[in-house]
């Protein structure tokens, strides 16, 4: 897959849009992780009952799942973007985010964003580099370093149903469908949530600049402190 400055930031910002919504920036209320044998810990709000065939509204839903994702230690998550598959870590006790791609790597820890193309060294970001690839990174990441994950999972709308179940990390997660709207543009979006509303994978779709695009979102390692550092 060719990519471009376009091409990179587009990716970027499409992800953000759509798995923002789904990526957990805080903690459980109790210190319990969402591992292969632990049970998650339930938000502290009046969240309905997961059954299938259930409705529940938008901006409830997304209101529980911050809630239940309130303080975690930290997370792992793999996404992949129009074929492009990405890894991403985060550690919200540093504002730390952490995003590593075959368009390049980004280091975002508070107000402070570091990238690294496949051919470059790491740099302070620059939105108006001469080079297309640190150029499309650097527009990229200073989205990342905006977006507050828990106030856009909030920000959702709509009516969602249960259509289904599944598994995830070893847990039974229900299959959440519906569409929101994320920034003016209608996201169709399945969350795979536990029945504690902790998100561990979500599928969204949406068109771009005349293009469809599916994002999906799976998190590979819950509520385990991410070690980032800043690269310079």
């Amino acid at each position: 897959m060719r990519v471009n400055k376009w091409g990179v930031g587009v990716i970027i910002a499409a992800s953000i849009l759509l798995t923002g919504c789904s990526a957990p920036a805080d903690k459980p209320a109790e210190d319990k992780p969402a591992g292969a044998t632990e049970e998650t810990t339930a938000p502290a709000s009046d969240c309905p009952e997961l059954a299938e065939g259930a409705t529940v509204d938008g901006a409830a839903l997304g209101g529980c799942i911050a809630d239940a994702t309130t303080g975690t230690a930290g997370y792992s998550a793999k996404t992949t973007v129009m074929g492009m598959e990405s890894t991403s870590r985060f550690s919200p006790a540093d504002d730390a985010i952490e995003s590593i791609s075959p368009a390049g790597s980004i280091i975002v820890i508070g107000d402070d964003i570091w990238v690294k193309s496949a051919t470059s060294e790491w740099q302070v970001a620059d939105p108006a580099s001469s080079d297309p690839m640190i150029a499309g990174l650097s527009t990229g990441a200073a989205t990342v370093a905006d977006t507050d994950l828990a106030a856009t999972a909030g920000a959702l709308s709509g009516e969602f149903t249960v259509t289904g179940k599944g598994t995830r990390l070893g847990q039974e997660v229900f299959l959440v469908t519906g569409t929101t709207t994320q920034q003016g543009v209608a996201v169709d979006v399945v969350f795979e949530v536990t029945a504690d509303y902790v998100t561990l994978a979500s599928t969204s779709s949406t068109e771009a600049s005349g293009q469809q695009i599916e994002i999906t979102m799976e998190v590979t390692e819950w509520d385990v402190p991410q070690e980032i550092v800043a690269p310079l």
